[in-house]
């Protein structure tokens, strides 16, 4: 009898059991969603007005720019980077990233080769190069931001966090960097006075180079506290006479001029070589629409703070 008695009562617990988790099941259909997230597709409209649309998260991204190789890195996703170019050379860990060509040259049968989920590409990148890439059926955006900071925000790193799926971590990333420029802003409001300023893009035998006031460079050093003695001239070409003429208070030179510039005839006369104010800084926070770009700004006006007091 026991025997009998119990064997009921187990069955009567596990109908019970049963019908609980049943009702939990038309319960949870009811009135919540599913646990696994609804994947929404990925819409990017990219410098030339393309719309570029992927499925889910790119996984496997081929970077046509240095800026985009290091914007990738900053989000913390440099591990779904499948190739990269010859000049992407920040972060250290990009060398372990396969180089397919140059910016204005990339391989496409490479690229084609590892068949990438999408193919992200910047400045400098030629419309031949984006059409041999589409006629191999690859998905390429190209972004290029306006010269501004604004512009490296939201047409560079945040299409690119998009691309990733991780928009947040974009938004970090765009806040540390305009906290970065707002305390260098800060700074230059406590400038006395307004140095002039020449940088130095290239001299010498093949002509004498700077950043004209209608270039990001020229109007960041007017942002930093300077006054850029090539802002009434378009683009990059300048004359060695007007550099002479103008004879700035600073003078910033590229890693690679900082030896020769001062030693250089002409040059080695200007007022701001003689009294050692020539200054190095990296080029590419400078030129390079990434992260380091807030970077180089703080850099530069930290240089032009030397003379600016």
């Amino acid at each position: 009898m026991f025997k009998t008695n119990n064997f009921f009562r187990m069955a009567a617990l596990s109908f019970l059991a049963a019908a609980v988790f049943t009702m939990q099941l038309s319960a949870r259909g009811a009135g919540e969603t599913s646990s696994v997230p609804e994947v929404s597709s990925i819409e990017i409209t990219d410098h030339f007005g393309r719309t570029v649309t992927l499925d889910k998260p790119a996984e496997k991204i081929v970077s046509l720019s240095p800026a985009i190789t290091e914007t990738v890195f900053a989000l913390g996703y440099g591990e779904r980077l499948a190739g990269r170019t010859d000049y992407c050379d920040y972060p250290p860990e990009a060398a372990s990233v396969p180089a397919l060509g140059s910016l204005m040259e990339p391989d496409i049968e490479a690229i084609a080769a590892i068949n990438p989920d999408i193919v992200i590409a910047s400045t400098h990148f030629p419309k031949e190069a984006l059409e041999k890439l589409e006629n191999a059926n690859l998905k390429v955006v190209v972004l290029m931001g306006q010269e501004s900071f604004e512009g490296t925000y939201n047409e560079v790193i945040m299409p690119v966090a998009e691309i990733l799926g991780d928009k947040e971590a974009g938004e970090k990333i765009v806040a540390s960097m305009k906290a970065t420029v707002d305390k260098a802003l800060a700074e230059v409001k406590t400038f006395t006075k307004t140095p002039t300023l020449y940088y130095v893009v290239g001299f010498g035998e093949g002509g004498d180079w700077t950043a004209g006031g209608d270039t990001f460079i020229g109007k960041m050093i007017e942002m930093a506290g300077a006054e850029n003695i090539a802002k009434d001239v378009k683009g990059w070409s300048f004359s060695k006479e007007t550099l002479v003429e103008k004879d700035p208070d600073i003078i910033i030179v590229p890693g690679w001029a900082k030896d020769v510039f001062p030693v250089t005839p002409v040059y080695s006369d200007l007022k701001a070589v003689k009294n050692g104010h020539v200054y190095t800084i990296d080029e590419n926070t400078i030129v390079r629409q990434g992260p380091r770009l807030a970077d180089g700004f703080a850099s530069l006006v930290e240089i032009v703070a030397k003379a600016a007091r």
